[in-house]
């Protein structure tokens, strides 16, 4: 038998992960995110400066949800806007992650995902994305942003964090 380290249930030995409270149980103890190699991610840097007649404009009206689609698995999360903030990134109960948007179930220790990986947040009708010190960077259309600075989302973008791609879509 095995102890979960964040509950304390008793486990048979094998159990990957805790029927209790979720965490994931690795014979080692919780699994870092591991850097990927650079020539697995994209490479353009996108300039922030550019965005920036673009990050205010409130020319869209405003959307009632936000759809994220994981592209690897299909699966489809729907958040009532408007919102404060959404944080995307991996559940980790022993270290304290616990994000809006789980993407573990999709592969997300695999495809470079932090615990704490993004947020993206609504300020005056429009939708920004922010990179919050990831392993792995965000990728904002093919485009590495630049961490602790907001770019705006539109319809259709192609949200990738670490290699694990998503769509936006405003409904």
């Amino acid at each position: 038998m095995i102890e979960c380290p964040a509950c304390g249930r008793r486990l048979r030995l094998g159990t990957l992960f805790c029927n209790q409270c979720g965490i994931y149980l690795p014979a080692d103890g919780p699994l870092p995110t591991e850097p990927l190699p650079e020539d697995e991610l994209p490479t353009s840097q996108m300039d922030p400066e550019s965005l920036a007649a673009d990050r205010y404009d409130d020319a869209e009206p405003p959307a009632k949800t936000l759809c994220i689609t994981v592209v690897r698995s299909s699966r489809q999360v729907l958040f009532p806007l408007p919102i404060d903030e959404i944080y995307l990134g991996r559940r980790d109960a022993s270290r304290g992650a616990f994000p809006d948007l789980d993407l573990a179930p999709d592969g997300g220790l695999a495809e470079g995902v932090s615990r704490n990986h993004a947020r993206i947040y609504q300020r005056n009708n429009r939708l920004f994305v922010e990179d919050i010190g990831s392993a792995n960077g965000t990728f904002l259309n093919s485009r590495r942003i630049t961490p602790c600075l907001p770019y705006p989302l539109h319809q259709g973008d192609t949200l990738q964090l670490g290699r694990l791609r998503m769509r936006i879509k405003f409904d």
